[in-house]
């Protein structure tokens, strides 16, 4: 299993753990995230309950791609949570900029609890 997730560093702001597949993680890591590289549905479960039972208060992002190939029991359950949020990472190329769009207002609603529109720039409607 990949090594565990080093603790945010002292005044940031927010805790956000990523995991997501290797070639994936450098640039989170560049980042400044907590990121852990894991790819196995099952590696990913483990990793996510230890967070959650050592009482996590914060993001879990999981990698689109292994959200997907979890147990969709244990994806109701994460997807339920609001304290820490645990979602799905969009993935850059699954679809066009206004699914993706979409999809991000979706996430924002839950972690705030409202839902937040964009207009484009310079559109004052």
């Amino acid at each position: 299993m990949s090594a565990p997730a080093a603790a945010p560093p002292p005044g940031w702001p927010a805790d956000l753990l990523v995991v997501v597949p290797r070639d994936m993680a450098a640039g989170f890591r560049l980042a400044g995230t907590r990121t852990v590289a894991e790819s196995d549905p099952a590696r990913v479960q483990e990793l996510v309950e230890a967070e959650l039972a050592a009482g996590f208060r914060g993001v879990v992002a999981v990698a689109e791609r292994t959200w997907s190939a979890l147990p969709a029991p244990v994806r109701a359950e994460w997807a339920a949570r609001t304290v820490p949020l645990v979602i799905p990472l969009p993935a850059e190329d699954d679809g066009a900029a206004g699914s993706r769009r979409s999809r991000m207002q979706e996430l924002l609603a839950r972690s705030v609890g409202y839902e937040i529109t964009f207009t484009p720039e310079g559109d004052r409607s």
